[in-house]
């Protein structure tokens, strides 16, 4: 088992869906898992205040308090393997009780109470990508990509015809030109 933070949220550019990218600490390994819009939102507030207000309270926070209640503690989430390109993923307590949940659910509860991640190494062996090819190691991937798009457009702003080599198309010789027949009839 690997263990992993999430590194960043982003956004699918052809689906719009949420994407959680997780880094494994001191290396370039990344996991991107597709996640639902409410735990994306989970994920992005962070970790669960001390002492919550009311306004602060989400419903991941009941699972925590709950197995406190039951005298245990969760002490961790895993993704323990990829069947059918779909990832599986566990809660687990303090006693080794395992409970399965959705990778959403249980990466917003992970990071909701602050809890250790692991993924398996063999979803890694299988899912696993460069954090850096994936422009994750960028600290703002669309600013860096905005400044490049404003490049190209100063570029575009200032470039002329004489900059490609020729001024003008060229004019053909005769009524055939030199390539034969310009289409038109005489």
């Amino acid at each position: 088992m690997a263990t992993m933070v999430l590194a960043r949220l982003a956004v699918h550019n052809a689906t719009r869906e949420p994407l959680a990218m997780l880094v494994e600490p001191g290396t370039d390994r990344c996991l991107v898992i597709s996640v639902r819009a409410p735990q994306a939102e989970v994920m992005d507030r962070g970790a669960r205040p001390a002492e919550p207000t009311d306004g602060e309270r989400l419903p991941q926070d009941l699972l925590g308090e709950l197995a406190q209640a039951c005298r245990r503690r969760l002490d961790h989430g895993e993704v323990t393997e990829l069947v059918d390109d779909r990832f599986r993923a566990v809660l687990v307590l303090d006693d080794g009780t395992r409970l399965p949940g959705r990778p959403s659910d249980v990466l917003a509860v992970t990071i909701r109470e602050g809890l250790p991640l692991e993924v398996a190494d063999a979803v890694l062996d299988v899912a696993g990508q460069s954090f850096s090819a994936l422009g994750g190691d960028r600290p703002t991937p669309a600013q860096a990509a905005a400044e490049e798009v404003d490049r190209l457009r100063e570029f575009l702003d200032g470039v002329t015809a004489e900059d490609f080599g020729r001024a003008t198309p060229r004019e053909p010789d005769g009524p055939d030109g030199p390539d034969g027949p310009t289409g038109t009839d005489p």
